[in-house]
C-alpha cells in the first residue's frame, strides 16, 4: 500500500515497543514525505529521544533507517499553495501537498487533516482493522 506518512506517525517509529513500528514490520507499505520532514525530526529529536525513551546514539541510527524506509519527495511553491488554503495547520501543508501531487492517501492521527476532502485519511487504528481482515 502507498501512503505518504505524516510526521506523527514517524515520530512513532522511534519508539522501541511502537505498534506502528510493528505494523510497518507486518505489512507492505511505500511510504513517502516531503523532503521537510529531516528537518522536522531534528527539530523534535530532544522530545523524540525523551518520549520514545531513546538515547541520541539511538535516534540517529533510528532516524537513518527511517530516512531509508521513506521515499523523500520535493514539493514546488505550486503544490504548496494548492494545499495551504485546505487546512488550518499550515507546519502540515507539505504533507497534503505531497498526498495531492502523488494523488494518494495521508496516514496520519491528527484530526485536523479531516478538515480537507480532498485526500482520503488513514490513522493508525483504521489500517490496523483493515490489514487484520
Amino acid at each position: 500500500m502507498k501512503l505518504v506518512v505524516d510526521t506523527n506517525i514517524v515520530f512513532s517509529l522511534f519508539k522501541k515497543e511502537s505498534f506502528t513500528r510493528e505494523l510497518i514490520k507486518k505489512h507492505s507499505f511505500e511510504l513517502f514525505a516531503p523532503d521537510c520532514l529531516d528537518k522536522e525530526l531534528d527539530k523534535y529529536a530532544e522530545e523524540i529521544c525523551s518520549k520514545g525513551k531513546v538515547s541520541i546514539e539511538s535516534y540517529r541510527e533510528v532516524k537513518k533507517l527511517v530516512l531509508d524506509i521513506i521515499s523523500i519527495e520535493h514539493l514546488s511553491k505550486e503544490d504548496l499553495s494548492k494545499a495551504e488554503p485546505l487546512i488550518s495547520h499550515k507546519s502540515d501543508t507539505p504533507f497534503l501537498a505531497l498526498a495531492l501531487k502523488l494523488k494518494m492517501p495521508l496516514w496520519t492521527n491528527d484530526k485536523h487533516f479531516k478538515e480537507q476532502s480532498l485526500v482520503r485519511l488513514y490513522d493508525t487504528h483504521k489500517l490496523s482493522k483493515l490489514f487484520d481482515k
